[in-house]
């Protein structure tokens, strides 16, 4: 009976446990224990509420083994063969590993310790070059099966794709499915009865924008080339146009000590009035020059400045307002029959 109960290999856990003897808590209690009331052995107590009131047996190994978490993270390997130039060779690993140059010779009245030292130091240098050898050489059989392999199953994979798309549905797919779906269906690409016709006149719209792009781009550079007589490319060219321009600074530095003549200021007024006028029929003149020849030409000078330089801030907005607004009255006011100027617009208008 004690060896029986001395292993519990043939009696179940809940069994086991009633049959395991009560050992007490405090040896040295005064308290009488049942083992020394009774002889025979008393089972424990287990409420019928308990959990463990039913035996459940489990399997040998419930749990995995714990292992625990190598600390930190694997770098991530280097591309050793990134290039096209190969590293297997046998002149590259020559130039890798290179033998050694110069050679000690040891003479009989060296040390031992000295010369066991050389020795163990040429016995590391050989190692170092077979390894760094043949660990390139291993790599690179590594590198090559590992990319013959990715090689094969992707090409494994596009054979499987291809067939999967190529294949019919299967049988039970085809008669099952409702008609009307299948009738929605579109397997095959939409027509486009007018593709032809829209792609004509997009290539028709290309072509105009870029013969507009260019022409444009030809007047620009032809405008430049006209405009450059008057570029500045020379201090001396830069001196004179700041001494012409500023000379305002010389009359403030002296102003005059009376007012001016009303017969100067009616002058003056009237030769600005006829020189707008003047400047509108140039410009005038000017694009219409500009239209029949189809380029520019070059602005005729009129004391010293271009006639589309000279007086910019009379000049802007002179097509759009009209000519009594520059003193231009019409032809009957002047004393000469008629202007140059209007005789040649005419005569272009005429043509």
């Amino acid at each position: 009976m004690a060896s029986a109960l001395s292993s519990s290999a043939f009696v179940c856990r809940s069994c086991s446990r009633h049959l395991r003897p009560i050992i007490p808590l405090r040896s040295f209690s005064s308290a009488p224990s049942p083992a020394d009331s009774d002889s025979t052995i008393s089972p424990t107590t287990i409420s019928p509420y308990s959990p463990q009131y039913i035996d459940i047996p489990f399997p040998p190994q419930r749990y995995p083994a714990w292992q625990p978490r190598p600390k930190g993270q694997r770098p991530t390997p280097r591309k050793i063969f990134k290039s096209n130039k190969s590293k297997t060779t046998p002149e590259y690993l020559a130039g890798l590993s290179k033998e050694p140059s110069h050679v000690t010779q040891l003479s009989e009245d060296t040390p031992a310790t000295q010369k066991s030292y050389i020795s163990w130091k040429a016995r590391m240098a050989e190692s170092r070059r077979r390894n760094i050898r043949d660990g390139l050489l291993e790599l690179h059989e590594q590198s090559r099966k590992r990319e013959s392999h990715v090689a094969a199953r992707s090409e494994a994979k596009q054979i499987k794709r291809a067939a999967l798309l190529a294949q019919d549905e299967p049988e039970l797919a085809q008669l099952t499915t409702p008609s009307v779906l299948s009738a929605l269906r579109t397997k095959h690409k939409l027509t486009d009865p007018t593709r032809a016709e829209r792609l004509a006149a997009s290539r028709q719209r290309y072509i105009a924008a870029e013969e507009a792009k260019l022409l444009e781009r030809r007047n620009e550079l032809h405008e430049l080339y006209i405009r450059a007589h008057d570029f500045i490319v020379s201090e001396s060219q830069l001196d004179e146009v700041i001494n012409r321009k500023f000379n305002l600074a010389a009359m403030a530095e002296n102003p005059p000590m009376f007012p001016p003549d009303s017969r100067q200021i009616l002058l003056r007024d009237a030769s600005d009035e006829f020189a707008a006028v003047y400047y509108r029929e140039e410009i005038i003149l000017k694009k219409m020059r500009d239209a029949l020849t189809g380029g520019s030409m070059r602005a005729a000078r009129i004391g010293g400045e271009s006639a589309d330089t000279k007086r910019t801030g009379d000049t802007l907005g002179v097509l759009s307002g009209p000519m009594s607004s520059y003193g231009y009255t019409g032809q009957q006011n002047s004393k000469n029959s008629e202007n140059p100027a209007t005789v040649d617009f005419l005569n272009v208008l005429n043509k």
